[in-house]
């Protein structure tokens, strides 16, 4: 009777150990949970058929078996949040770059930088704790972090004697693109605004501009001389 019992308490937790392992079709794969399977139906048939001793060793194998699937859905589990934390660290690193918060902020980020290599390091060595716990460095050492002025949205050009401006000198301002190769980006956004829509060099002073937000950063407001941008 005393082995029969313990018969019944090893099958309840080889079932319970498969029922924290069966929450991913992923998991099923697992050739330890399919032995595990497979062993529990062994027990659970000896038993019916009153063969207890050998439904006991079946049952205690199962549950070693399970055991092991066990393990490894809990690693697939850390796997896939560090995973996912990683995605989340590099979106908000590239977000609040996009901000300007590199410049803003440099100490701060520099820090969520360095984290999020040891964070993809950890990763890269099924190191996942430690992967979760840096990425989530990451994640609050950048909340909240946005520019201390936004860039522009739109520019009214101005006249400067000694340096005109136009397109090409536009897009090179660091408040713009810092990137004066880009000025076909703005020349487009506002192409019918000009009176000669085919002719991208007249401008006059005073016209306001559209500028697009190429990546991903965050502009309104008209630029003003007076405000610092980053």
């Amino acid at each position: 009777m005393e082995r029969k019992t313990m018969l019944i308490i090893t099958l309840a937790i080889v079932l319970v150990l498969l029922g924290i392992i069966a929450v991913g079709e992923s998991f099923f794969d697992n050739p330890d949970y399919k032995k595990a399977k497979e062993l529990n139906r062994m027990a659970e048939k000896a038993y019916e058929e009153g063969e207890y001793d050998k439904a006991y060793e079946y049952a205690e194998e199962a549950k070693r078996f399970a055991e092991k699937a066990d393990a490894y859905a809990s690693m697939l589990v850390q796997r896939n949040k560090a995973n996912s934390l990683l995605y989340r660290a590099s979106k908000r690193i590239e977000f609040v770059k996009n901000q300007g918060a590199d410049q803003a902020y440099p100490a701060k980020y520099s820090q969520a930088v360095r984290d999020y290599e040891t964070a993809k390091a950890a990763y890269d060595s099924e190191k996942y704790d430690r992967s979760i716990d840096f990425a989530d460095r990451v994640i609050n050492g950048l909340e909240g972090i946005v520019p201390q002025s936004p860039l522009p949205k739109y520019y009214r050009v101005r006249l400067i004697l000694k340096r005109r401006d136009c397109f090409w000198r536009i897009a090179g301002y660091d408040f713009i693109y810092k990137n004066p190769w880009k000025w076909s980006v703005i020349y487009q956004a506002n192409k019918q605004k000009l009176k000669d829509p085919e002719n991208p060099h007249l401008i006059f002073p005073g016209q306001i501009f559209l500028i697009p937000s190429i990546n991903g950063e965050f502009r309104e407001g008209t630029y003003d001389p007076e405000k610092k941008y980053f």
